[in-house]
């Protein structure tokens, strides 16, 4: 099936459990959980919540807390349910090329731009890039576990 737009390619979607059994035209507030496991959403708005098949506005029709949600009404015994989890909103993906600089690199990547060395040597488990022109006239040291590249 063709998908209409940008296709997402992160985020940890997961559909919740059916919650409907609970329903019972007294209760509003119910345990979110996803094979049985406690969810918690970050935001109302990283949800999509069903109620009998209606999309509920987040905020003014439910609220979540933890991995509670509280609708403002009280489901009937009749509706059904169905939820989503949209994803985790610290997970960005890869960025957009050209969109990081050296200051967004972790502390153990360091970039050198231009340069004239007489030895090279990393520490292990970094990683680093150097933007030419390039020369070295010693030793390269790039330990196990390290990255180094030159553009």
């Amino acid at each position: 099936m063709a998908y209409v737009g940008k296709f997402p390619l992160t985020g940890a979607y997961q559909i919740l459990d059916d919650i409907s059994s609970g329903f019972n035209g007294s209760t509003a507030t119910f345990n979110l959980t996803t094979s049985g496991t406690a969810v918690s959403p970050e935001t109302e708005a990283s949800v999509i919540i069903s109620v009998s098949g209606v999309v509920q506005q987040p905020i003014s029709a439910f609220t979540i807390s933890g991995s509670q949600i509280t609708f403002t009404g009280n489901p009937a015994s009749s509706d059904t349910f169905f939820g989503i989890v949209l994803g985790n909103t610290f997970d960005i993906g890869k960025p957009t090329d050209a969109t990081v600089g050296a200051a967004s690199l972790s502390t153990d990547f360091f970039v050198k731009n231009a340069q004239t060395l007489t030895s090279l040597s990393m520490a292990g488990s970094t990683n680093g890039a150097m933007v030419g022109p390039v020369t070295i006239s010693g030793t390269i040291t790039i330990p196990s576990g390290s990255t180094f590249v030159i553009l």
